[in-house]
Formats: C-alpha cells, sequence, structure tokens
C-alpha cells in the first residue's frame, strides 16, 4: 500500500505506478515554474489546495523535508495574498473575486491534510470553517455557492450549489468531528434532503462527486459504525458512473489528490496564470 497525504492506495493499481514515478511529477513541477504557471503563477485557491496536497503526497512518498516546508510557504502566500478577514478570495487577478464554498471547502481538506503532520493548520482549518460556514449556509435549504468578497451576501447572479454540502461535509469531518458538530449536522441535514434526487452531468462535478466517496469521513484508523456506509454515499458511488456513461465522459478509476493536480495545472490564459472553474 502507498500513503497519499494520508489516504491509503493499493500499490498494484495504476495510481500507484503513478506515484511510484516521482521524477516525472518533479519535472512537471520544474517545467510549471519555468513557464510561470505554478507555484510562481498568480494564487489561485482550487490549484493551491490540490497543491498543498500535492506537497504533502510527496513528503509522504519521499521522506523529504524540503516537501513538508513547501507546503508551509504555499499556505503562508495563500493566506497573505487571498486572505480576507474571514475566508479567502477566489484568486489573485483581479476577475477573480468573490468567495466559492467548494474552493473553500477543498482548502479546508488541505488544511487537515497538512494538520496531520503539523497540528498547528488543523486549528486554522477549524477556524477558517468556523468563519464561513454561517455566511454560506441556509439551514434546511443550502450552501450558497458563490459571495461576495467580504460575505455580506450572495454574488449576483448566484445561486445554491449542488454539490457544496457534500463537500463541506467531508473537508469539515477530515478536520475535527467534534469540534465542527454542529456545523456537520447542518451540512448532514441538508444532505439528507437532496442526496435521492441529486444529478449530475458536469465533468468536474462528476469526478468531484467520486472523489469524497473516496474517504472514510471521520478521523483516526477506526471510523465510527455505520460512516462507511451513509446512504449519500451509496448513491454518490453509482450515479456518477451512470451519468458520465449518459454524458460520455471518461471518469478514471482511481482519482486522486496528485491526478487531479496534473489535470488542474493547465497552461495560461492570457498570462494570468493557472485558471480552473
Amino acid at each position: 500500500m502507498l500513503t497519499i497525504a494520508g489516504h491509503r492506495t493499493r500499490a498494484g493499481s495504476g495510481l500507484g505506478a503513478m506515484l511510484r514515478d516521482v521524477d516525472y511529477v518533479l519535472q512537471k513541477l520544474d517545467w510549471m515554474r519555468g513557464e510561470g504557471i505554478w507555484p510562481n503563477g498568480l494564487r489561485y485557491l482550487w490549484t493551491d489546495a490540490f497543491g498543498v496536497v500535492l506537497y504533502v503526497s510527496l513528503y509522504a512518498e519521499t521522506g523529504e523535508e524540503r516537501w513538508l516546508g513547501e507546503a508551509e510557504r504555499l499556505v503562508a502566500d495563500v493566506e497573505r495574498v487571498l486572505g480576507r478577514r474571514r475566508g479567502l478570495r477566489i484568486g489573485e487577478a483581479a476577475d477573480r473575486d468573490g468567495q466559492y464554498f467548494h474552493y473553500l471547502a477543498m482548502w479546508l481538506f488541505a488544511l487537515a491534510r497538512l494538520g496531520d503532520l503539523k497540528p498547528e493548520y488543523r486549528k486554522r482549518g477549524i477556524t477558517l470553517a468556523r468563519d464561513i460556514h454561517p455566511a454560506f449556509v441556509v439551514p434546511g435549504r443550502g450552501v450558497i455557492w458563490k459571495m461576495q468578497e467580504d460575505l455580506s451576501g450572495p454574488y449576483p447572479g448566484y445561486g445554491l450549489g449542488s454539490m457544496d454540502a457534500y463537500d463541506g461535509y467531508v473537508s469539515y469531518r477530515m478536520l475535527d468531528d467534534e469540534q465542527l458538530a454542529p456545523e456537520i449536522a447542518q451540512m448532514r441535514d441538508l444532505m439528507e434532503r437532496d442526496w435521492r434526487s441529486l444529478d449530475i452531468d458536469q465533468d468536474l462535478g462528476l469526478g468531484m462527486m467520486l472523489w469524497p466517496i473516496s474517504f472514510p469521513t471521520s478521523r483516526g484508523p477506526r471510523p465510527r459504525r455505520g460512516v462507511r456506509c451513509e446512504p449519500w454515499k451509496r448513491c454518490g458511488s453509482t450515479r456518477p458512473v451512470i451519468s458520465a456513461a449518459r454524458h460520455g465522459c471518461a471518469i478514471p478509476s482511481s482519482p486522486s489528490p496528485i491526478t487531479a493536480f496534473r489535470s488542474a495545472c493547465r497552461p495560461p490564459v492570457s498570462g494570468r496564470g493557472v485558471s480552473i472553474g
């Protein structure tokens, strides 16, 4: 078995083979740096969250402390550039204003993974989750997809997100079941209202629905009884595949933080850095 930022996978899988080719990953990192794409391009929260997980994964695979240092430097730079009084801006470019909840949820996941090794980052994630949750979540209705940058209200033209409650639920539980218990309960209520009729037909959404169901959503080596078999996970494990086939999408058999990061780091648009979502 191999460990990907704390998540274990079979060494014989295609994912395992890819992870063993660390030289290939490092070559891609060097190329992106040379092109000014990442990590030395404009800050973008979605890509940077996967970048933190990538660095932690490289540390887990190589044992080299420098990758933890890179992860910490990236977190510091993201907080410096994108950090606001509450939450984090979408991106550094002028047209990347506002805050997306699913970007924040992925950032929380990244802090949780780094927090497995450096506990202070878990604490930061818990604080951030508590700060943003009341602004985004409408109890009994859903999670607002995009908010004004100061979280004073919804961004004009945006409503409730389809998967945001699922993203938040998993990331919150990866941080701390007990300290975020009220927030987790609200997310779970939204999922219970929604999962039977959830239908996703967009490629990123399909992949991101497969992503959360791969995790035992509880901290510690032994998830609590029943967590692995929650009804929404059974729905999530089949419906994205069915939708993918219906819409002609190809879904990788073993999605992972590194493969997701590699697909996210595409060449810049108009020289502005990585632009996803």
